[in-house]
């Protein structure tokens, strides 16, 4: 696997040596790019990883700004299989996870190899983010007919709202393809988040006279002062 690994940088740097010319051509150059990038770690939680727009101004050789905005629009469902003649849990779980965000990032190339830049960087990022689960518990009594009757219900529900805080100090590299760029970067993170957790259960059973209903709802604050978690953000960009 690492031989691998080896083989494709070698081929990457080749590849990009093979664009020396035209690279320099524009180096000192002021530029605008749009870019994509994916952070494999999950910052608030709950398996969120948004996808990143950026829009990028390379000032210099020296010096890139971009402004990029995070988001996340992801649907999860369960239901498990019931069987008629067995008694069981018969259980369905929805989940939505929704964020938006916006960030500032700036970074300076330390050292030049080739088409291979090595930058330390900032980036600071505001984010929204919102997290709805709905738990459904159906109890169930085996019959000798085609149909089920549930002995009771539970239904649990879940909405999560945070605002969220980030700034990150990094480092990595960045290679380029003639007008093309690849970007590695390592980010030690400090996210603070403010929000509830507004939480519900519901619980219904079925009585041989009539049904018996209980709701109990509270709410929980979510307030903490930063925190450092590390990050491995990827991106590809285009200057024009």
């Amino acid at each position: 696997m690492k031989t691998k690994l080896t083989l494709l940088f070698i081929c990457i740097v080749s590849f990009a040596h093979a664009q020396y010319d035209d690279y320099y051509y524009t180096v000192d150059q002021p530029m605008f790019g749009m870019g994509v990038g994916y952070n494999f770690v999950s910052m608030v939680g709950n398996d969120v990883r948004p996808v990143e727009v950026s829009f990028r101004y390379r000032i210099n050789s020296n010096n890139m700004l971009q402004l990029y905005v995070p988001f996340l629009h992801q649907n999860d469902d369960f239901t498990s299989q019931g069987h008629p003649n067995i008694e069981l849990v018969n259980t369905s779980l929805d989940s939505k996870k929704r964020l938006y965000g916006i960030g500032l990032d700036y970074d300076y190339v330390l050292q030049t190899f080739s088409a291979l830049d090595f930058v330390i960087g900032l980036r600071a990022e505001y984010q929204l983010y919102k997290y709805t689960t709905n738990l459904t518990n159906n109890y169930m009594k085996a019959t000798e007919g085609l149909t089920n009757t549930y002995n009771a219900t539970d239904m649990t529900s879940m909405y999560k709202k945070t605002r969220n805080y980030i700034i990150s100090p990094n480092v990595g590299m960045r290679l380029y393809f003639n007008k093309f760029a690849i970007d590695a970067k390592f980010l030690l993170s400090m996210i603070s988040m403010r929000g509830d957790v507004d939480h519900s259960i519901e619980t219904k059973k079925n009585l041989p006279s009539n049904i018996v209903s209980t709701t109990e709802e509270w709410t929980d604050e979510i307030s903490n002062k930063f925190k450092l978690k590390p990050a491995v953000i990827m991106s590809m960009s285009y200057f024009f």
